[in-house]
């Protein structure tokens, strides 16, 4: 099997063609389930968020946020939203990084529906606040000066798409995790051979 050899505190650590395959296909999966949407005022609610979320569960969180931001980057970048991709990358590694402490550390892997229906709700109300901090401070507060107060009741009517978004992502992903987890587990048993 090809692969990649990077230097990481003097341990050798392989990044295998396989390895890069899965991201590039998650990337992918992430991208084209954005382009599935409903547009509801100044948001979207797409599979997206979704997507991510699968991706971090199945792949794990430090392949998931890879996939996460190369496939949310290309597609703001391809799509009028470049100025704001660093944000929605930021978003996404948030997501990750809970699904890192949550799932990984807390639950240490534990996949069984409840455990993917507790991740999937943290996820989408996770999403949902971080969408609330970002329209109220960044946009509200420091791009358009408005008082918090008054920043915080517009950003609850900007974000309508991240509630939809929410409700996708808590129905989506109990449903679409355990036949993503078992391709993604079979083509890895595959890859070893």
């Amino acid at each position: 099997m090809m692969d990649i050899s990077t230097r990481n505190n003097s341990k050798k650590k392989r990044i295998s063609v396989f390895d890069m395959t899965q991201v590039a296909l998650f990337a992918a999966l992430i991208f084209t389930s954005i382009l599935i949407r409903i547009n509801l005022g100044f948001q979207m609610v797409h599979f997206g968020n979704a997507m991510v979320l699968i991706g971090a569960l199945v792949l794990g969180s430090k392949k998931g946020a890879a996939a996460a931001s190369i496939g949310l980057f290309l597609f703001d970048a391809s799509h009028g939203y470049l100025a704001v991709a660093w944000i929605t990358v930021l978003e996404s590694l948030i997501i990750c990084l809970m699904v890192y402490l949550l799932f990984e550390k807390g639950m240490k892997y534990n996949d069984k529906i409840q455990n993917i229906i507790i991740v999937a709700v943290t996820a989408a109300i996770t999403k949902v606040v971080v969408n609330l901090l970002k329209y109220t401070f960044l946009y509200g507060m420091i791009r358009d000066g408005l008082a918090m107060d008054v920043s915080f009741w517009a950003a609850l009517g900007k974000i309508t798409g991240s509630y939809g978004s929410a409700i996708l992502t808590i129905i989506t992903v109990p449903i679409l995790y355990p036949p993503m987890k078992k391709i993604v587990s079979k083509t890895s048993q595959m890859a070893r051979r």
